[in-house]
This record gives structure tokens, C-alpha cells and sequence, in this order.
């Protein structure tokens, strides 16, 4: 399909003194390589529209500068290309080339060598997209952009960069090239979380009507004026499409939350499908994993204690390489002694008050003696599990229990020795866990001479290495691990799960404890909420038992930093520090330390995980889309109702003139003799404009001539239309001339009134002349 240019010659004429002259293009400047290039920077800003739409997927806005910088690098090489007239069979391969290596100088640097992507670099790609493979499905907005969803990402933008330039400019589409950046656009916001929805999409709005503007005016016949001077593209093309752009996306951002069922729940929803709501007996971490992620101020259970515990569910042997779980083990009565007291144990009482923790697992503080009221309760001392076997939990349960709480003396860890759990499940890792998983184990631990240390110095660098966040996607498999440690960011499951496996590949034994920190305590309970739900290691000493270590960031075990270094530390958002007593409960102060809640004013005081916000951090693009909080800080940041109705109303009074003259000349008579005598008419009134009036005793042609002594601009186009409705008027067979040739007269000489008036005519003109 080839694009030919219409090219009549045009006709020199003097400019008329008084009236101001729109320049001419430079001879240099090609017109059609400038509407190409105003399509090129619109279709541009609708990739970066979509790529905007990404907020909803990960939670801040690091993503955005590169997935600018893919959107203009890819547009601007399309662009290079068809300038150099390269074939669409080579300028395509080579924009997919060119793409897939900014990708990975942004994502695998280090793997490369001299910026060429190696073996290294294919091996790292294809454990993230597994990775990603691994956990789309339960997968819940937003997400870490890291851990192989960054990747995900950058891809889907430069496919879309990719496919849209070439529909645009090598299939000659118009609001066709858009198809692919709204298909990822509306698949982005059925996965991602409700953020920013009305901003971001009347966003993309603006740039798609933009773009569609802009292609149809690059796309459409290119024509010379007859009469009067060209008129730079620039300024024929920006006015309509940011004007029309501008009136449809602010209609939009109004009328479409306010739709009847925009409210609705989705008929299918589309986000996290299997996520966190499995019972699973075999693993409490399944049972668990969404109060990890979601951290709900919903009271689980509360306990009256001694002092404050971390309270376990239970401890995770079994390592697959998927998951932890627990091992094929007997469950004994609950009617006897547990488990057998250590030597210098404190006896810690515990009364346990349900109220919505539901499923099998009771909390206990390690180590559990004794529990009661024994009937349905079954124990399992190899995973110091406490399950109610004859139905799930309830609200209103209470279950009390008697712990010895393990203290551990340094000096004696210090000394200790690691060689025989009991059972060889402590250290079996599966046949393809990845070897470089061990050799970093065995790189951070090389100065360390006793297992204690080791599992310090491995606690440490987690600590300190390592950031706390709860976008990463649940799971401590084999790809989970790896892309844990390259990333280095994550929530308790990842630090628990693979500082276990980490220290298995030294010859550590090592499980998974989960369970609760201690909660809020009030003065007399301890209020253990949602939020609460932790994951932490335990090691094993011999003679000593399981030791539980702390490599989460902000989480500290009380009755732990003697030898941990850590001091007890967990989620206090939302807790009133006037809440917290001066007095411990029966004379034993709590062990828990809570540092008041940092106010902020706004109601986003806080990360989901419980830091406070600094308000002068918060990005101002991330002010107008709304934040990171969802529906509630939409309501609150987006423009308010008053604004939207007074926008509408402004940019429909601007918008009203434009749009009555375009359906007017959109509803031409289907008679070639009647639109040409309105095409007559319209011309006529345009001339009133400049003071050229007719008398009614003069014939057409006599009035062109009129008005060419006044006017010379317009005395061939109008000369020619005065010639044509003298025939139709007064031929026996009407006009042989065709509609497109009077229409093309009568724009001219509509352009050379315009050009001819002052601005301040212009826009009265623009309000009162409606024809």
C-alpha cells in the first residue's frame, strides 16, 4: 500500500497589508516529516501512558523511568528507521533486538561481558520467568518490581512499543495502533490493585486521543493550498488533538466512575485466585501465608501471660524445594506431659482466648507441658505441633497451657556443638537445589568457627544485607530462594525459609518456625492481630534443642537478645503507646518493646508494614494518581466532584463551537446539488466575516469577481465555486464537477479568512460562526 500526495500548484499571491500572515514552512522543512514526527512524540506519550498503568502492579514508582526510556529509545529507532527507509522485514527484527538489549543492561548488567548479553545472562532470565511462572497465579497486587516481574514488565511494554509503532506507521493504522497498548493497559488493571484507576486511566485516554488525532492527520492526503500560505503542521494538528484530548478524558475521568456497576464486584475476579485461603494440615505456613501479606488490625486471639513470647504454630521440617512443610508423623493424646522441661526453663502460663483464628493450629509459647482441656487436642513433639483434631477453631475457645521457656546462656551456645537433630529431615535439601545457594552460605560464614557463629554471622548479613517488604509474592522454593538473594528484599517467609536451607548446606540442622510475635499488650492481654503472623528459624544444638534466630529486619524474639543481639521488636502500627503498661503483668515486666507510632498527618500515615512516611518523600505524580492506598486515597486525591463538573462545563463551552461545525459539515445532503449550494452558502458567510458582502441583484460570478477586487486571495477557489453553482443552478445536467473539488475550495478560502483576521476576530469567529 503506497501514500501519494495530492500537489496542485500553487498560486503566488501578495500578501494584503494590514492583515497578519501565517509563515510559510522553511523550504528545508518536509511537512510530512514533521506530522510524522508529531505522531511519533504522540504515539510515544501513549506508551508511556500505559506503562503509567504499572502503578497498579507494583507499589511505588521506580519502574517508570525505564519503562520511559524503553517507550521513547523504541519510538525514536522506529522513527530512524523509516527515515532511513529501512524495510519493515528488517527495521521490526532489528527494534526487537534492539529492545530485548536495553532490557537486560537494565535488569542482568553484571551478567553481561562488554555489555553482551552471555550464558549467564539466559540462565538468569529463565529463573526469573520461572519464578514468575511459579507464583502468577496466586499472586496478589502490588508486587516487588524485582524478583522477575520487573522483566515481566519491561517486556510487555516493548511489545507494545514494538507492535504499535509498526501498525502505525508500516500498516498505516490509526486508532488501530492503539490495540496493543490497550489490551496490556486493561490486562495490567484486571490483575493489579484498585489504585489510581480514574487517574491513570483518563491518562491514557488523553494520550490515546492524542495519538489517534495525530496519526489520522500524518496518514490523510497531503494537499498544497491553492491560495494564501501553508500553515505549519504544528500548528494544525497540536490545537485539535489536545483540545479533543483533553474534552474526552475529562468527560471520561466524570461520567465513567459514576456509570451504574462501576462500584460492582467483578463478575470473575481475576486477582490472587488461589491465594491464602487453603486449609492445609500438612503445612500451617499455607495456613498462614495471607496474614504474612495482609496485615489486618483483626484480633485473632488474645493470651493472659507471664511475659511475652513469640507464639508458635508450629515448626517445618520438610524441605521439597516448592515448600516448607511437615513431615508423615504420629499425633499423640494431649493428656500428658508434652514435652520434657529444659534445664533453666522458665514456666510461662499461658491462657489462650479465640476469637477469629479459625483452622487446627493452637499457639503455644515454646516449649508447651502441658495443655488443657485435653479432650481433642493432639500433640506432636518432633514439630512441637498442638493441633484440635475434632473440629477448626472457634471464637470463644480458651485453651490452657503451661510452657518452659527455653533461655539460652551464650557462653554455653558459644561452645555447643551441632551434629545430631535426631532425625536426618534437618538437613535434607532436594537433588537440584542450586549449588551457588550453598556457596554464598559458605562465602558469609568462612570466618566462622562453631555453629553458633555461623548461625550469627548468616543472622547478621540477612539483617544487614537485606531490606524488609511485603510486595514480594509468597514462597521459599528452589527460583523463590534464588531470587530472594539476588534481590534482597522480602518478608519473613523468604528470610526464614532460606536462612534454613542456607544453613542445611553447611551441615547446620535448621526448620521453619511459624506463629505470632507477641501482640499489643493492654495491661492484662496480649492482643495478637492479623498483622501479627510472623515466620522465624530454628537451629539446632546439641544438648541444648531448637534455638530460633532472628534474620528478619524488624522483628526481634523476646528473651532472645542475649544472644542474638537483636532487642524484641515487631509490626507496633496502630498500637497507643499510653496503652502499654508501666507494670509488668504478675510482677514480670513484658519483653516486648513497643515504639510509639510515628503521626503523620493525612490518612496514609504509614507503610503497609508498619514505618511511618515522611510527607515531604511522597512523589508528586504519586499526590495526583492517588497513592499507594487504594479506593480510600483515590476518593481523597483525585479531583473532587465540584472540579470535575466545573471542568466539564468549561471544556465543553470551548469544545461546543468545533463540535456543532464539524456535525454540521458531516451532514452533507446525499444530492451533489444541494451540498454544493450549501458548500455555497457556507462559503459566502465566510466572506461576511472580512466585510465582502454580496447584493442580492448579483449573479455568482459577479460576485466572485467582487470579491476577488476586495479579497485577491480567494479569487480562485471562489471563482471556481461561483463557476459550479452557476452550473448546477442552471445546466440542464447539473455539475460535472465533483463534491471533493468543491470542498477543497471552500476550506481554502475558509483558511485564507482565517489567516486574514486578528486573533481577537479569530476566537469571536471560533464562538459565533457555527457553519
Amino acid at each position: 500500500m503506497t501514500m501519494t500526495d495530492e500537489r496542485p500548484p500553487a498560486v503566488a499571491t501578495s500578501p494584503q497589508p494590514g492583515r497578519p500572515q501565517t509563515p510559510p514552512l522553511p523550504p528545508s522543512i518536509d511537512a510530512r516529516l514533521v506530522t510524522e514526527l508529531l505522531a511519533t512524540v504522540a504515539l510515544t506519550g501513549f506508551s508511556i501512558a500505559v506503562a503509567a498503568g504499572y502503578a497498579r502492579v507494583f507499589a511505588g514508582w521506580q519502574f517508570f523511568d525505564n519503562f520511559v526510556v524503553l517507550a521513547v529509545i523504541g519510538h525514536a529507532f522506529g522513527f530512524v528507521t523509516r527515515r532511513l527507509r529501512l524495510p519493515g522485514l528488517v527495521a521490526v527484527p532489528l527494534m526487537i533486538a534492539l529492545m530485548g538489549w536495553i532490557i537486560a543492561i537494565v535488569h542482568y548488567r553484571d551478567s553481561m561481558s562488554l555489555l553482551v548479553p552471555t550464558g549467564d545472562t539466559v540462565e538468569l532470565f529463565r529463573q526469573e520467568i520461572e519464578l514468575v511462572r511459579q507464583q502468577f497465579r496466586t499472586a496478589v497486587a502490588p508486587v516487588i518490581y524485582g524478583g522477575g516481574w520487573d522483566v515481566l514488565a519491561a517486556i510487555g511494554i516493548a511489545l507494545t512499543v514494538i507492535l504499535s509503532d509498526a501498525f502505525a506507521f508500516r500498516a498505516f493504522a490509526r486508532a488501530e495502533a492503539l490495540m496493543p497498548g490497550g489490551v496490556l493497559f486493561v490486562f495490567i488493571a484486571a490483575l493489579g490493585a484498585d489504585r489510581s484507576r480514574v487517574a491513570l486511566a483518563t491518562a491514557l485516554v488523553f494520550a490515546g486521543v492524542v495519538a489517534t488525532v495525530a496519526l489520522r492527520a500524518h496518514h490523510a492526503p497531503q494537499r498544497t493550498t491553492v491560495i494564501g500560505s501553508r500553515r505549519s503542521p504544528i500548528r494544525r494538528i497540536v490545537p485539535v488533538a489536545l483540545g479533543m484530548a483533553a474534552v474526552v478524558a475529562v468527560a471520561a475521568s466524570f461520567i465513567g466512575p459514576r456509570l451504574p456497576g462501576a462500584d460492582a464486584d467483578p463478575i470473575y475476579e481475576t486477582r490472587g485466585g488461589n491465594g491464602g485461603s487453603v486449609t492445609n494440615v500438612i503445612s500451617p505456613l499455607v495456613d498462614i501465608r495471607s496474614r504474612l501479606t495482609n496485615r489486618s488490625n483483626a484480633e485473632l486471639f488474645s493470651v493472659r501471660a507471664d511475659f511475652a513470647s513469640y507464639w508458635r504454630l508450629s515448626a517445618l521440617a520438610r524441605f521439597n524445594g516448592t515448600e516448607w512443610g511437615l513431615p508423615e508423623r504420629s499425633l499423640t493424646s494431649a493428656d500428658g506431659e508434652l514435652s520434657t522441661a529444659r534445664a533453666g526453663a522458665n514456666e510461662l502460663r499461658q491462657e489462650f482466648t479465640i476469637a477469629a483464628l479459625g483452622e487446627k493450629f493452637v499457639p503455644t509459647a515454646p516449649d508447651p507441658v502441658a495443655a488443657s482441656p485435653q479432650d481433642g487436642l493432639r500433640w506432636n513433639a518432633d514439630s512441637s505441633t498442638l493441633l484440635k483434631t475434632d473440629g477448626d477453631l472457634v471464637a470463644g475457645n480458651t485453651f490452657d497451657i503451661v510452657s518452659a521457656s527455653p533461655r539460652f546462656d551464650l557462653a554455653t551456645l558459644q561452645t555447643a556443638t551441632s551434629t545430631d537433630a535426631g532425625d536426618p529431615i534437618y538437613l535434607e535439601l532436594p537433588d537440584d537445589f542450586p549449588s551457588s545457594v550453598g556457596e554464598l552460605a559458605r562465602s558469609v560464614t568462612a570466618d566462622s568457627l562453631t555453629p553458633y557463629e555461623a548461625a550469627i554471622t548468616l543472622q547478621d548479613w540477612f539483617r544487614s544485607e537485606f531490606d524488609y517488604s511485603l510486595e514480594v509474592q509468597a514462597g521459599h522454593s528452589n527460583s523463590a530462594i534464588e531470587g530472594f538473594l539476588r534481590d534482597r528484599v522480602g518478608y519473613c517467609e523468604q528470610f526464614a525459609g532460606t536462612y534454613a536451607a542456607m544453613m542445611r548446606t553447611i551441615g547446620i540442622p535448621a526448620r521453619v518456625a511459624v506463629g505470632f510475635t507477641p501482640g499489643n499488650f493492654n495491661g492484662e492481654r496480649y492482643s495478637v492481630l492479623g498483622k501479627n503472623a510472623h515466620a522465624w528459624p530454628e537451629v539446632w544444638f546439641d544438648e541444648l534443642g531448637w534455638v530460633p534466630f532472628e534474620p528478619t529486619p524488624g522483628r526481634g524474639a523476646p528473651g532472645a537478645e542475649n544472644y542474638t543481639n537483636v532487642a524484641p521488636e515487631q509490626d507496633a502500627t496502630g498500637i497507643d503507646p499510653d496503652s502499654l503498661p508501666d507494670e509488668s503483668p504478675a510482677g514480670a515486666a513484658p519483653d516486648v518493646e513497643v515504639s510509639p507510632p510515628t503521626t503523620v498527618a493525612g490518612p496514609a500515615a504509614t507503610t503497609p508494614d508498619g514505618l511511618p512516611i515522611d510527607p515531604s518523600t511522597i512523589d508528586q505524580f504519586d499526590d495526583f494518581a492517588g497513592g499507594a492506598g487504594g479506593t480510600a486515597n483515590e476518593k481523597n486525591n483525585s479531583f473532587p466532584t465540584g472540579r470535575f463538573i466545573a471542568l466539564l462545563l468549561v471544556g465543553l463551552a470551548l469544545a461546543a463551537p468545533e463540535l456543532v461545525r464539524r456535525w454540521r459539515r458531516h451532514r452533507v445532503p446525499a444530492d451533489t446539488a444541494a451540498a454544493i449550494s450549501l458548500l455555497w452558502r457556507q462559503s459566502v458567510d465566510d466572506l461576511r466575516e472580512i466585510g465582502v458582502r454580496p447584493a442580492a441583484s448579483l449573479t455568482p460570478i459577479e460576485y466572485a469577481g467582487v470579491a476577488a477586487s476586495t479579497f485577491p486571495v480567494i479569487a480562485r477557489p471562489f471563482g471556481s465555486l461561483a463557476a459550479v453553482i452557476t452550473e448546477v443552478s442552471y445546466a440542464p445536467n447539473g455539475s460535472s464537477h465533483q463534491i471533493d473539488e468543491c470542498r477543497q475550495w471552500k476550506r481554502q478560502i475558509e483558511r485564507a479568512v482565517k489567516d486574514s483576521l486578528s486573533p481577537l476576530a479569530r476566537v469571536r469567529r471560533y464562538f459565533t460562526q457555527l457553519s
